[in-house]
């Protein structure tokens, strides 16, 4: 589903499918917001750190979503800047480049996380196995990303 969201073959549903991305994207951060307020702003129980974890996260999601909600309704309300974006996304030049960028992304991250957890073994296990647990998550995801565009490509 979600390499669905972002498919350019019909811009205006691409769009439209952003737009539920972004009402759900603040869905969350509102929801983080709401358990900051009502949970976790008095509790004695967290951290400094962590509650402000909660609260710029949830924040930040939220920032976020409601941005993507404004270029997305922008671009369904005004058809020549809908052209000049559906043009600018489908420029096979431009998609080489976001591609290559991802590429380069996706493999510095995970053989920087590979390379820590010589440092967390030491330091934490439990940090440790965190992760471990996002390197084994980015494989799967990977192979199962890999086998879906081999079969629909």
């Amino acid at each position: 589903m979600l390499m669905h969201i972002f498919d350019t073959s019909d811009f205006e549903r691409s769009l439209r499918r952003r737009r539920l991305t972004a009402f759900g994207l603040l869905a969350v951060g509102i929801t983080g917001i709401l358990c900051y307020i009502f949970l976790i702003h008095d509790s004695d129980v967290l951290s400094d750190y962590a509650r402000g974890f909660y609260l710029g996260g949830a924040s930040g999601i939220s920032i976020g979503a409601v941005f993507l909600l404004i270029r997305v309704t922008y671009l369904l309300s005004n058809p020549e800047a809908r052209k000049k974006a559906k043009i600018q996304e489908q420029d096979e030049r431009e998609k080489a480049i976001i591609n290559q960028a991802f590429q380069f992304a996706g493999m510095f991250t995970f053989f920087a996380a590979a390379a820590s957890l010589f440092v967390l073994v030491a330091v934490s296990q439990a940090a440790a196995m965190a992760v471990l647990g996002v390197l084994v998550v980015y494989a799967v995801v990977w192979l199962l990303a890999n086998l879906y565009l081999s079969k629909t490509l």
